[in-house]
């Protein structure tokens, strides 16, 4: 039997309440008037038996119990909306969040697999610049996601794909007008990155330097931009090295220090807490973590 929440308006005006904090502000934006948002809050504190809110002179401060209803309530509307756009977008439909770069040089390959095994899959592809996990509502964007990062990220399930290594390399032209034979030499290039530069600072703390603030650095919106201007010559990037074999082997890039760095970072998949899994969502989890082991073992 379904159990009837009898007090489901008076819910959503109080989320309307919490998130503007004032009575006259809930009204407009409901279209109602400011006695019936009394009315519904006064209804939802006797049903509760609690204090949700305390009454100011600049409107309505939420008490620690209220600020813990919003919690719920907002969890379970994420959890209504995440049902409805799954249903509108059909039963065996998966939003997958990808990164274009990881999704051009090792995914797409491997789909035309996936759509072999599981013909009743549908794909939708949301592309993101590594903000997936950083996003307000990540469940609305997509059902699961590739990012890249640490892995330390509250709110998700995260399955770490496989440890990376980091290639340092540049263009042959911009080596040869700024040689490059140990990490410190790294202090007088210009530093390419995109997000932000936690990559370079490891590395470098990794071989006993800083990196100073003043230090000539361009962030760039994607790895792809990346690629091509660190290929131009503009100044040295940051690899997973198996990203960049094939350019160092045609000699579009070279790695000045012949080695590769050990790294924290490494590409993961995450999929938001907010919402459960459907049987679809766990089959492509299941597949691409499948994918990834089988690529470890033939390297």
């Amino acid at each position: 039997m379904v159990e009837i929440i009898r007090n489901i308006n008076s819910i959503q005006v109080f989320m309307v309440c919490h998130e503007v904090g004032n009575v006259t502000r809930a009204a407009q934006e409901l279209n109602i008037s400011q006695s019936s948002v009394s009315y519904h809050i006064k209804k939802l504190e006797e049903d509760l038996s609690v204090t949700l809110f305390r009454r100011t002179a600049s409107g309505l401060q939420p008490t620690e119990q209220g600020n813990l209803l919003a919690q719920h309530v907002a969890r379970g509307l994420a959890a209504i909306r995440t049902g409805l756009d799954r249903i509108a977008q059909g039963p065996g439909t998966v939003r997958v969040a990808l990164l274009p770069m990881f999704a051009s040089r090792w995914l797409s390959s491997r789909l035309g697999q996936l759509l072999e095994e599981h013909p009743e899959m549908n794909l939708s592809i949301q592309n993101h610049n590594n903000s997936f996990v950083r996003m307000p509502n990540p469940e609305r964007f997509a059902d699961l996601g590739i990012q890249w990062g640490r892995g330390n990220w509250d709110g998700f399930h995260v399955t770490r794909l496989w440890s990376e290594t980091l290639a340092v390399v540049c263009s042959p032209d911009y080596l040869k007008a700024h040689p490059i034979t140990t990490p410190v030499d790294l202090l007088t290039c210009t530093l390419l990155h995109v997000d932000d530069t936690r990559m370079w600072e490891e590395l470098l703390a990794g071989n006993g330097l800083t990196l100073d603030t003043a230090q000539s650095q361009m962030m760039l919106e994607d790895r792809h931009f990346q690629l091509s201007s660190t290929i131009n010559g503009l100044g040295v990037s940051l690899f997973a090295s198996w990203l960049v074999e094939d350019e160092i082997a045609k000699g579009t890039l070279v790695n000045p220090f012949e080695r590769m760095f050990e790294t924290s970072f490494a590409y993961h998949v995450v999929v938001p807490r907010a919402a459960e899994p459907s049987q679809v969502i766990q089959r492509f989890h299941r597949w691409i973590c499948n994918q990834s082991l089988d690529w470890i073992k033939s390297r």
